[in-house]
């Protein structure tokens, strides 16, 4: 790359031979390369010819580095703790036989009106439209999405939705976004999906007038089932939503 030249080359055999006053040079660069700090940019701390190694800004350039990389290990921790936290109730679903009462965080959930005949070949176009307008909104897509069945009166509405994460301090928001507080729900395990029969699964809450989502997902289990994923229904329980 240039950015250590040898002292001297042997013309017959090619040896290179470096002097000693190179070793600090050395240093640095091992110094980068232990910083994950890229040697394309070496030459903003030491010029070939040069007797001056820029320590201080190799090292305000690592600190930023650094803070950088423990940023992300963090936000990649608090992802993982998320992810195993409904893993183990994915699990606890799947081993009950009766309806169980979870408490949901806040979700925001981008929505798109469900395709009458349920087409594989449009579901998953729509998806990835909700995707392309979570990403030129600015929004983070993460891995919850599937049916969602939206009942207000005798109104019933079906949508198809993707989860997605809203950057602090964002204000313009898409219109087709549903921010659901976080609440309690009744959740039970289904073999296929079945969001359609929300009323027979959930007569106790479909007897009561209130506005409710039946939310439909995979279960995220520890080991999943590609194939065959197992299904949940889980239906907001009245006043339990938070706001």
């Amino acid at each position: 790359m240039g950015i250590l030249r040898p002292a001297y080359v042997d013309p017959n055999s090619g040896y290179r031979y470096y002097s000693l006053q190179q070793i600090p040079v050395v240093d640095a660069i091992q110094l980068c390369v232990d910083l994950d700090i890229s040697l394309k940019h070496f030459t903003d701390y030491y010029m070939d010819g040069s007797s001056q190694i820029h320590y201080g800004k190799l090292i305000e350039c690592g600190t930023i580095l650094a803070k950088e990389k423990i940023q992300t290990i963090q936000e990649q921790l608090a992802m993982l703790e998320k992810m195993q936290a409904e893993i183990e109730r994915s699990e606890l679903i799947q081993k009950s036989d009766a309806m169980v009462r979870c408490s949901f965080p806040a979700m925001n959930l981008l929505l798109a009106p469900h395709p009458e005949n349920d087409v594989k070949m449009k579901v998953r176009a729509l998806f990835h439209s909700l995707v392309r307008t979570a990403e030129s909104n600015g929004l983070t897509v993460n891995y919850f999405s599937g049916r969602l069945l939206h009942c207000q009166g005798n109104q019933r509405e079906l949508l198809f939705y993707i989860g997605v994460d809203i950057p602090e301090g964002m204000q313009n928001l898409p219109e087709n976004l549903l921010q659901l507080p976080a609440g309690e729900y009744l959740c039970c395990k289904q073999k296929e999906p079945a969001v359609e029969n929300a009323a027979d699964i959930f007569p106790e809450q479909f007897a009561l007038d209130y506005e409710k989502y039946v939310i439909e997902s995979e279960l995220s289990l520890g080991d999943y089932d590609c194939v065959a994923p197992p299904f949940e229904l889980c239906c907001s329980l009245p006043d339990t939503l938070r706001k």
